[in-house]
């Protein structure tokens, strides 16, 4: 990316043209650790782009990236089922069929990833805007960034204002995650009244950075989802809970501090690199339930609670990162991560950490790929200890040797997904809290250890070659959930095996 980034190779007068294509070859099994489950997969992406990047003026650029994503032998077609693991997020939208509640994907691997003007700073502007399809990538990618680990990849329709100066950088931006209508001429929206369960979505917030002299960065953030769900059409006698959710804001608040203060990279000089990062998340998800007062269940005539209370957000997240050089080619490096899982998930406190968008790819130069490139555990109650060996040689590449141990933060809640979905049942889990109840296995808090190895060569200036295994050995709290002796159908009562792997063999071409 860096060669990409100052190479004059494609600029032709005020216009710079860029070329991506990335193939990947993937496999993995037993990702479930289920003997009976047949969750084998084995398969080839590719991810396509091109872009132009048009500067006539010292008052605005604009910049538009095509990009294809497509899995080999699948559909061509827009109008066949095919397989959706790897359709734009944006797609072509959805139809619905005429006097019915029937709606019909339409499926489009081509789209526009990036589609924006900047308005740049001079003497005219203060500061610079961009306005259109972008993509966001903040501190180390966590909690947003353009996740290109994928074949899709993350883009936000919306404007973002930058202050940039010597010892402060700011983003504002305001984004629209889905709207609530269609417009005419075709240009539909798979949300709405009509069609789906939310009205209106919106993504916003502020990332600001605190330059503190090359010593270190500090960030300073703040992100709020807010979504209008669908009135409930039949609202119960109870007006408490006259619709079925009302508007979700989820409000998430943190900082970052590194001495990681060069494009997040070391200095020149230093050997010694660390990172902290907390965040913290409130708001209300819009359902009432039952007051956690309320112990004698007072009910209302029509059946309904008579004393409910709102559903309140309260979670934690916290990321510690430290590596060392003890040579100029190795870095020895450790990790922690937590994220809050929710003991009672009946009641009115959501504790589970939530995902804003699933991130599954960190940050160079550590190569942090956050709970591990086989993607089996996202950021959601967990409690994760890592240490990673990379080792950079002259003519072989750069060898990357990671082990992660990984725990439920709290063991009554579920193993989650990286999307941030539940594995509901795959995991030793107690929905309500209920200690005198076992709802799939004696509980246990042990996840699992995985053991990841990447190889990263690059082959010529723009060329690289990439390719990884993993092997992920579960623990009691997946093994006393496959092994459970209570499960309702016998064969479903010991179908263990303890070992999952992952590989993945991927070429990039960048100009």
């Amino acid at each position: 990316m860096k060669d990409t980034q100052k190479s004059n190779l494609f600029w032709v007068d005020n216009l710079k043209i860029g070329f991506s294509v990335r193939p990947r070859y993937e496999s993995r099994d037993h990702s479930n650790f289920s003997k009976r489950i047949d969750d084998y997969s084995s398969f080839v992406g590719q991810n396509t782009q091109l872009w132009f990047l048009l500067d006539p003026s010292p008052y605005f650029a604009i910049k538009v990236t095509i990009q294809d994503t497509r899995l080999w032998g699948g559909s061509q077609s827009a109008q066949n089922a095919g397989n959706w693991s790897y359709a734009l997020t944006t797609g072509s939208g959805t139809t619905l069929t005429p006097g019915t509640a029937t709606n019909t994907n339409l499926r489009n691997p081509t789209d526009i990833r990036e589609a924006f003007i900047t308005l740049k700073k001079s003497d005219k502007l203060p500061i610079s805007v961009m306005i259109g399809r972008q993509v966001f990538a903040f501190g180390d990618l966590k909690l947003v960034g353009p996740l290109n680990w994928l074949n899709t990849g993350f883009s936000f329709d919306g404007i973002r204002f930058v202050h940039d100066s010597k010892w402060f950088r700011s983003h504002v931006f305001g984004t629209i995650l889905s709207d609530q209508y269609d417009a005419p001429y075709g240009l539909t929206t798979s949300n709405g009244k009509a069609k789906g369960t939310i009205d209106e979505a919106y993504f916003m917030g502020m990332y600001n950075t605190i330059k503190g002299n090359g010593l270190f960065d500090l960030d300073l953030y703040t992100f709020d989802i807010s979504k209008k769900w669908i009135a409930n059409p039949n609202p119960p006698v109870d007006m408490n809970d006259a619709r079925s959710k009302q508007r979700d804001d989820l409000i998430t608040a943190g900082f970052r501090l590194t001495n990681r203060t060069n494009s997040n990279t070391l200095p020149a000089g230093k050997i010694w690199d660390w990172t902290i990062e907390s965040a913290w998340q409130t708001g209300y998800t819009g359902d009432r339930v039952k007051a956690d007062w309320d112990i004698l269940n007072i009910q209302a005539p029509s059946g309904k609670n008579f004393y409910t209370q709102r559903v309140q957000y309260d979670t934690r997240f916290l990321s510690l990162d430290t590596g060392v050089k003890i040579l100029d080619n190795v870095r020895l490096g450790g990790g922690y991560t937590f994220a809050s899982g929710d003991p009672n998930r009946s009641d009115a406190k959501v504790g589970t950490w939530q995902t804003l968008f699933p991130q599954v790819a960190g940050s160079f130069p550590n190569w942090n790929v956050m709970n591990g490139q086989s993607l089996l555990v996202g950021f959601a109650n967990i409690r994760t200890y890592s240490a990673r060996l990379n080792i950079k040689t002259e003519n072989y590449g750069t060898l990357i040797f990671t082990i992660y141990d990984t725990y439920k933060a709290t063991p009554q809640d579920a193993w989650y997904k990286v999307s941030g979905v539940p594995n509901t049942g795959a995991s030793t889990e107690n929905y309500s809290d209920n200690k005198f109840t076992i709802d799939n296995g004696r509980l246990g808090k042990h996840l699992m250890y995985q053991y990841d190895f990447t190889w990263i060569y690059n082959y010529s200036e723009y060329v690289s070659i990439w390719s990884g295994f993993s092997l992920a050995r579960a623990e009691d709290a997946i093994r006393n959930a496959r092994n459970n002796p209570y499960a309702a159908n016998p064969l479903d009562r010991n179908t263990f095996t303890p070992n999952s792997k992952f590989f993945y063999l991927m070429v990039s071409v960048s100009l």
